[in-house]
């Protein structure tokens, strides 16, 4: 498998050129910004569509030769099952997940999304034990920040218990908490091992 390119293997050949808002290494994940421009994706875990710069073989150019600002930079949107030459931004092992690093290169996914409720129930003259609590209608609102989720919301909680007497009974409340997410913004899974700032083939899921 060849290192003089950034397409390593290809089954898609999806290419677009777009201007270089800043300077874009060969291999870089890229993004649009606000003026139609391609700038390094910048944002830590978070959303990403596979596009990598090529390098500019039409100039002569090589994977070592960036793009200035203002330089038509030829974009590769990349598929699924294809491989990209891409960048590392943090130590990587063969197998892991890859998601954004910012600053164009790839880092290990994060942990999955994590949910933590808390809800209050009222009783009156019971004693409580064994309780099970379902939550239903939870509404939830999320605020993003650097690729992390927070939110909070309300929600139905509905609960069945024994008493001391062993008779059922069911108590309704409301439920109320806070959102942490990780973004899942999977670009690909890493075909070999590499250290930040080196390269790292990658095939696209």
């Amino acid at each position: 498998m060849g290192k003089n390119t950034i397409k390593l293997k290809k089954y898609s050949d999806v290419i677009e050129e777009f201007v270089a808002a800043d300077e874009i290494k060969p291999g870089m994940l890229v993004t649009l910004n606000a003026d139609g421009k391609v700038i390094p994706h910048n944002l830590d875990g978070g959303n990403a569509i596979p596009m990598f710069a090529l390098e500019d073989e039409l100039q002569g150019k090589t994977i070592d030769d960036a793009y200035a600002a203002d330089d038509p930079v030829q974009v590769w949107i990349a598929g699924r099952g294809d491989i990209v030459n891409a960048i590392a931004g943090d130590n990587i092992t063969a197998g892991a997940f890859l998601v954004s690093a910012g600053k164009g290169k790839l880092k290990p996914v994060g942990t999955a999304a994590t949910v933590n409720v808390t809800a209050t129930v009222a009783a009156i003259d019971a004693t409580i034990s064994n309780l099970e609590l379902d939550l239903t209608n939870l509404s939830l609102t999320l605020t993003e920040s650097g690729g992390t989720y927070t939110g909070s919301g309300t929600g139905n909680a509905a609960s069945t218990a024994d008493t001391s007497a062993n008779l059922n009974a069911t108590f309704s409340g409301t439920g109320s908490g806070s959102v942490a997410v990780d973004a899942l913004a999977i670009v690909g899974q890493a075909l070999t091992a590499a250290n930040s700032g080196k390269r790292v083939a990658v095939r696209i899921v």
